[in-house]
């Protein structure tokens, strides 16, 4: 089996591919008796019926004879190399707009012919059945583009295919191999004989024996190498549910181990091998390519090439190529003819072939309006090509300068060029201090159309008119009420309490336990057992029943749960068996633990506590994981502002919340933050760490009070002007949980669910956390909050959106921690 991963890795055994790339764009796809037969195809197509054409999804189907075949969701994101497969993306362009659509066929490198003839063919069918107006790219295995990359956490190419039989990996069976480590700017991982022949010093190697991972580094490995078999090795361990253990190995370091386990002789590794051919390869130049078919032939003429290619010189009458380095992208101007329009695919095919550049290259259509940030970014001065692995990022002044000259019609390919407000809806243009440049076309255009709210002296424009506004604030006002009306109907009751797990009467730990086992025991696990008992315990009562378990059983609650279960509810159960520090603790190694961190984790956990319960997860940290250090992860895995924040949080200094406020200190930091931020040129960050980690949450509050009196501007609105990045959300999220820690939790909560994915790590940690101390609170605020952030203005509750984001007993799990059925 081979396997690769969203970081960048792919891994593949080295052999030929069976087939000519160069076939797999099919010609005759574009006659219009295909087209109307395709056309008639779509609408009896099964499997195009589910597909939503009004919300955000993820589809992915794989050819069987001729026949498109639904893959299950868990299943997305494994592949099997002699197939071919056809995955749908649709999403709200930067949240907002049109719903778009990326249709991508990707090719196994063992597909026969007929299986990518028919992807190829459906996929133009599938975009047929949606108007004609998807984003199509074709995917190579060991070739993908970086937004098909970028589509999934993971992908896992498996040997095998519906040829071959081979329909799925039976659990917990792992074929043992030994993965080269190579290449220093697109390093991949290649399968290569289990053999010393195989080794050589210039390089890393991992040998994957399942639940045990070996990596080995040559003594002339490059840090490049190294780390790369470090972030691949993690990967396979997250993939397998956390289950392996590592073993790290020097050449001529007491490496005799690594070459026991894969039963061979230990002896001498050839020398270093040459050069990458990636290593050397220079990076090529941007290119845009104008394609015209009016002299009966196709024309490639060139435009403009590096640093002189600009938005402006796209005519939505033409179809453009534009050559990144990294992959092809073919733009469809609206009124393009239609032979053009139709032959967009084969366009970038010859381009290929004509330039001698590989026709692995990746390849798409784009049409004008549906352009992606990636296509966006090739317009930036200064970006380089994407041959040297890197992911082009937009910086906002190139996202308000992409667009100025665009002779379009203001559609959705046109709001890059609005300024970052244009999202938040509610905001009274007044409060916005101008733009630094002249109102875009859309702008423009939606002013002549009376339409939304603008402001022509600051020219601010918002998809909200001052109706709208007035409208949703009434109705924030208005449940707001109906919560306080609760609140006081509460209290009247005589409760003390807003949480939603109270203490179970008639409880038996020892009872507990032997339930517990008896429905994790032997094949299949009894998971509503599992959430009658765990999600209607206290605190204190889990711990019994764990400590009880562990007396009987000589395993712990907590090995069982890891084995039996899996997914998120597997680490909801698991945050339930632990205390409370031990739980954050454990969620903080995993926002640092593998590729890439969790920093909105870390700011909801050590953003959040007081010193003394900042003390306990370092203690707890610790002693879960002896041989790591939660500053030293946070140093390696963070940087600048927000790392010396997060830093001095682990400091301890914040003094507690019963300290009492000096209202003179409280001024003294109010001015000092204002000397610090607006009344300085440029910012002292310093400043803002030092008060935000050395003063009591009620100390901040009332900073943030006393700053108004000094200025004209709120104190969120002086951190967002100032501050930058992930130093501005800890910020932030200090301040906010200062001066109403409910609506901060609500907030998050709602912002863990809010749009495509769900940022399940922090869903459950924010759940188990307030579960026993003020659920039933949260719920009450969370319809008023999440009305503040909803695009539309209305109510969410939280139930609802648990149920809309999450599935199966992971659902149930959660919805019983919060009292719903």
């Amino acid at each position: 089996m081979a396997e690769s991963h969203g970081n960048g890795y792919s891994c593949a055994m080295g052999k030929a591919r069976k087939y000519d790339i160069s076939e797999t764009n099919v010609a005759q796809l574009d006659s219009p008796l295909a087209a109307a037969t395709r056309q008639e195809a779509a609408e009896s197509e099964k499997a195009w019926q589910v597909v939503n054409q009004k919300r955000p999804e993820l589809r992915v189907w794989r050819i069987e004879q001729f026949k498109v075949v639904p893959v299950e969701p868990a299943d997305y994101g494994s592949f099997y190399n002699g197939d071919s497969y056809i995955i749908l993306h649709s999403y709200f362009k930067e949240g907002k707009g049109a719903l778009q659509f990326d249709i991508h066929f990707w090719i196994g490198s063992d597909s026969s012919q007929d299986e990518y003839g028919t992807a190829a063919y459906k996929t133009v069918e599938l975009d047929d059945f949606l108007g004609g107006i998807a984003c199509q790219h074709r995917e190579v295995q060991d070739h993908e583009s970086r937004r098909f990359k970028s589509i999934f956490r993971s992908i896992i190419v498996m040997e095998g295919g519906v040829a071959t039989g081979f329909r799925h990996v039976k659990p917990k069976e792992y074929r043992k191999r030994l993965l080269h480590i190579k290449g220093k700017l697109n390093t991949i991982a290649v399968e290569v004989p289990i053999a010393l022949e195989s080794l050589n010093s210039g390089d890393s190697f991992i040998f994957d024996a399942g639940l045990d991972v070996y990596v080995w580094h040559g003594k002339k490995a490059g840090l490049m190498e190294k780390n790369k078999a470090a972030n691949l090795a993690q990967a396979l361990d997250d993939n397998r549910g956390g289950m392996c253990t590592r073993h790290v190995f020097d050449e001529d370091d007491d490496d005799a181990a690594f070459f026991k386990a894969m039963g061979i002789k230990k002896g001498p590794v050839a020398e270093a091998e040459a050069p990458a051919a990636d290593q050397a390869a220079p990076i090529s130049t941007k290119k845009l390519v104008k394609i015209s078919d009016e002299s009966g032939t196709v024309q490639m003429t060139d435009v403009a090439s590096g640093d002189d290619i600009r938005r402006d010189l796209l005519n939505s009458s033409d179809v453009f190529l534009l050559d990144d380095g990294y992959e092809v992208m073919v733009w469809v101007g609206r009124d393009a003819s239609l032979a053009e329009r139709r032959g967009a695919l084969n366009f970038a095919a010859k381009y290929l072939k004509d330039n001698g550049k590989p026709m692995e290259t990746p390849i798409s259509k784009i049409f004008d309006g549906g352009e992606n940030e990636i296509f966006e970014a090739a317009f930036e001065v200064g970006v380089k090509s994407g041959k040297d692995g890197s992911e082009a990022t937009r910086s906002k002044e190139a996202a308000q300068s992409v667009l100025p000259s665009y002779k379009g019609s203001g559609g959705p390919g046109v709001v890059a060029d609005l300024d970052e407000l244009y999202a938040q809806n509610g905001v009274d243009p007044e409060a916005w201090g101008g733009r630094s440049k002249a109102p875009s076309l859309y702008a423009l255009e939606l002013q002549s159309k009376k339409v939304g709210a603008y402001s022509a002296t600051s020219g601010w424009v918002s998809g909200m008119s001052q109706r709208d506004r007035d409208v949703k604030q009434a109705r924030i006002a208005e449940l707001e009420k109906v919560h306080a009306a609760n609140r006081k109907a509460r209290e009247a009751s005589g409760a003390s309490t807003f949480s939603t797990i109270k203490p179970y009467v008639n409880f038996s730990a020892r009872g507990d336990a032997e339930a517990l086992y008896k429905a994790m025991k032997g094949l299949g696990t009894n998971n509503k057992k599992l959430i009658k008992i765990l999600a209607r315990r206290t605190l204190d009562q889990r711990a019994r029943i764990a400590g009880a378990f562990e007396a009987t059983y000589e395993r712990s609650l907590e090995d069982f749960i890891t084995k039996d279960t899996s997914g998120n509810f597997r680490t909801c159960l698991l945050a339930l068996v632990m205390s409370d520090v031990e739980r954050r603790a454990y969620f903080l190694y995993r926002s640092v633990k593998g590729w890439g961190t969790d920093e909105r984790l870390l700011v909801d956990i050590l953003c959040t506590k007081e010193a003394d319960e900042i003390l306990k997860v370092v203690e707890a940290y610790k002693a879960r994981y002896p041989d790591r250090d939660l500053e030293a992860d946070i140093v390696n895995d963070t940087s600048g502002d927000f790392r010396k924040l997060l830093v001095a949080i682990l400091a301890c200094k914040r003094p507690s919340l019963s300290a009492p406020v000096d209202a003179e200190k409280v001024k003294a930091d109010a001015q000092a933050l204002f000397d610090a931020g607006e009344k300085k040129w440029g910012t002292d960050e310093s400043k803002f760490i030092e008060v935000l980690t050395q003063r009591s949450y009620a100390h901040i509050k009332a900073v943030v009070t006393a700053y108004e009196g000094i200025s004209d501007k709120d104190f969120f609105t002086v951190l967002k002007s100032e501050l930058s990045s992930d130093f501005l959300t800890a910020c932030t999220a200090i301040a906010e949980f200062s001066c109403d820690p409910s609506k901060y939790v609500c907030t998050r909560l709602f912002k863990s669910m809010e749009g495509w994915g769900t940022a399940d790590l922090a869903l459950i940690n924010l759940i188990v956390e307030h579960a026993e101390t003020d659920m039933d609170l949260i719920k009450e605020r969370f319809p008023s909050v999440s009305a503040e952030f909803s695009a539309s203005g209305d109510p969410q509750y939280l139930a609802a959106m648990i149920k809309g984001d999450t599935s199966g007993h992971y659902q149930k799990l959660l919805l019983a921690l919060i009292g719903e059925n």
